[in-house]
């Protein structure tokens, strides 16, 4: 992409819940060639307008892929993004994976057909924390150099030229300060896109700004995609106390929520923390309470140093 993402290497696409991540993968897999794209203008019926300063992609449509976890982003969704941004030829290479394994046979494939069409491939893997092994987490360095290092290898062949680049998505830190998770992350990067919230006038905006990377690549922030939002969620001392006023109801809805994020895996309780205050967007002390709770009426049920769901 534009000299910067090479065939071999692996970005980082990380930001806040609900500020547009998938959108803004699936317009950057759908942009067109060219020196430079003109802004778009919304679409007639409405829908959602892109907009790009000096961004080419040089994959053809046809090496462009969108590959997830599916329990992570629906794939009606994920069409709905490509159908409105005009990138309709995107829906049939937006194809889900179950676990690393199945991940890693995908990016061999995309390899081998890159290589019969002798151009390169761009792909996109939504998310990160879906690669983590059970049991482990985000914030451990050695198991998260192991994930990146991984991810490499899947594209980078031995003794064969590397023709597939990696968008990885991740999630922030509060205040969008920075991946979240160990620092081995955004260390084993070759380059970290920040995707910032902007409000303008009555329009939610997601600015995917290049932040960082390796080799001779431009240092500052740049922005290089900005993608509209609709109903931009943002946490507020009001939606604190709504969630506060929850009834039993509402509670039970985050528990089924979770249970559909996790399945029958297991998994650590920092993870379930940051799922219920980072993507369902409760206060930490509710999170905590709910948790607790949970393992107290025998809903949530420990194995090993992890933790699993009880079915029903």
């Amino acid at each position: 992409m534009s000299g910067v993402l090479l065939a071999g290497e692996v970005a980082l696409l990380y930001g806040e819940a609900k500020v547009g991540k998938s959108r803004a993968a699936v317009a950057l897999l759908g942009w067109p060639d060219g020196e430079r794209a003109a802004p778009d203008s919304p679409n007639e019926d409405g829908g959602d307008a892109v907009r790009s300063r000096s961004w080419r992609v040089r994959a053809p449509l046809d090496l462009r892929f969108y590959l997830y976890h599916a329990t992570e982003t629906r794939y009606a969704h994920l069409r709905k993004y490509a159908q409105t941004l005009g990138a309709e030829g995107l829906t049939e290479h937006i194809l889900p994976f179950n676990d690393v394994r199945e991940l890693e046979r995908a990016l061999q494939a995309i390899q081998r057909l890159a290589e019969e069409k002798k151009a390169p491939a761009l792909v996109v893997v939504d998310s990160l924390i879906k690669l983590v092994p059970p049991q482990q987490s985000e914030n451990e360095a050695k198991a998260m150099d192991e994930v990146m290092a991984r991810l490499k290898r899947a594209i980078s062949p031995s003794g064969r030229e590397p023709l597939v680049g990696l968008v990885v998505i991740h999630h922030a830190t509060k205040g969008n300060s920075g991946p979240r998770g160990s620092g081995a992350i955004a260390a084993n990067a070759d380059h970290i896109f920040r995707l910032e919230p902007k409000r303008e006038g009555e329009e939610d905006w997601g600015l995917l700004l290049y932040e960082r990377g390796r080799g001779d690549v431009w240092r500052e922030v740049e922005e290089v995609l900005r993608v509209r939002v609709r109903g931009l969620r943002r946490a507020s001392s009001s939606s604190a106390k709504g969630v506060k006023r929850a009834s039993k109801r509402s509670r039970e809805s985050y528990i089924e929520r979770a249970r559909e994020r996790f399945g029958g895996r297991i998994f650590s309780e920092e993870e379930l923390f940051r799922y219920l205050t980072d993507e369902l967007g409760l206060p930490e002390p509710r999170a905590r309470g709910n948790i607790s709770l949970w393992k107290s009426r025998e809903k949530l049920l420990s194995q090993g140093e992890g933790l699993f769901f009880k079915k029903g």
